[in-house]
């Protein structure tokens, strides 16, 4: 089953992945990552063409300090969207930037995402070697 005949067109996706703001990133995030919850019971996430710019932009986002508390998006809700989505798409490069994240977390729900998605690129490192 394709994207579109589930109702998520992949150009409307990439349009709110690539969105200048930022609540709207962290919900593309979310919806990425809902669709590959989904992977087990439907056969297959329809938003996977795009999982390379999903991680690039979930990198890019942790590449910055978290966003401060704002009235559509609470602190820090743009690193744990992104760290969401690495849970599933961390990659062994991605220890470093997740590492360095989780080592600067305050906050406890993002220390806890974070370790989730290092032991998902540090699970593809040892698969890989």
């Amino acid at each position: 089953m394709s994207a579109d005949e589930i109702g998520i067109p992949l150009q409307a996706f990439d349009a709110l992945l690539h969105s200048p703001n930022i609540p709207t990133v962290c919900r593309a995030l979310n919806m990425y990552q809902v669709a590959a919850a989904y992977t087990r019971l439907s056969g297959g996430n329809p938003l996977e063409p795009l999982a390379a710019d999903v991680r690039e932009v979930a990198r890019e986002i942790l590449s910055r300090p978290p966003v401060e508390a704002g009235d559509d998006i609470r602190a820090g809700f743009d690193h744990l969207s992104a760290l969401n989505v690495l849970t599933t798409l961390a990659e062994p490069d991605d220890v470093e930037l997740i590492t360095g994240v989780l080592d600067r977390a305050t906050d406890d729900e993002i220390r806890a995402v974070a370790s989730l998605a290092a032991d998902t690129a540090r699970r593809k490192a040892g698969s890989a070697g």
